[in-house]
């Protein structure tokens, strides 16, 4: 390190202990007046679940799906999916692959565009996740209106005996081998249709 020494020449001596002063750094950084958000600012509206949090009940699946969708209206689709653990949701969806259709609908979230948003929900792609979410949750399919998904939710807190009664009046599911209920139209763990 270089100081001036009691004569006012430059002098170099070892740095120790190094000076805190060299530490200090000025960030000049500041928040904005009015913040512009990219994604969803939820006031009333329940979030969709974050990914990987399973021990804090966040599980993403087709009726979280359906119940978050249930809370939009036709005319907010752009609010509804501009929601960044949704868009990663579908973005890793393994049952129907969305990676390669998402681009438009990224760039409809980017520029807060709500016609490319309709032309994203106008896509065969789009309605197949409809109906597949349709499917899954007992619905007849073909329209927009999801179900809420709370019918499943309330049948899966019921407990004590007869929730694991296991008489003629339950089934296995195909996909999972879970023992369900017989007045489920879909299945408990893996929400699939009997």
């Amino acid at each position: 390190m270089q100081e001036k020494d009691q004569y006012g020449n430059e002098v170099q001596r070892l740095a120790r202990p190094l000076p805190v002063e060299y530490l200090l750094v000025d960030v000049p950084a500041s928040t904005p007046v009015k913040p512009q958000y990219t994604f969803t600012n939820y006031d009333k509206r329940q979030a969709f679940p974050i990914e990987n949090r399973y021990i804090d009940g966040h599980l993403q699946d087709f009726s979280a799906l359906s119940g978050y969708l249930s809370a939009w209206g036709e005319e907010e689709f752009l609010e509804a999916i501009s929601d960044f653990h949704l868009l990663v949701y579908l973005y890793k969806m393994d049952m129907l692959p969305l990676r390669q259709h998402m681009a438009s609908l990224l760039e409809a979230v980017r520029t807060k565009n709500p016609n490319r948003a309709a032309d994203f929900k106008g896509e065969e792609v789009w309605k197949l996740l409809e109906s597949l979410i349709q499917a899954s949750s007992g619905g007849s399919g073909g329209t927009t209106s999801y179900p809420s998904g709370a019918g499943a939710a309330n049948a899966g807190g019921v407990a004590g005996a007869d929730a694991m009664d296991l008489d003629d009046n339950t089934w296995t599911c195909n996909h999972c081998t879970f023992i369900n209920r017989g007045d489920l139209q879909s299945c408990e763990i893996c929400s699939l249709p009997r």
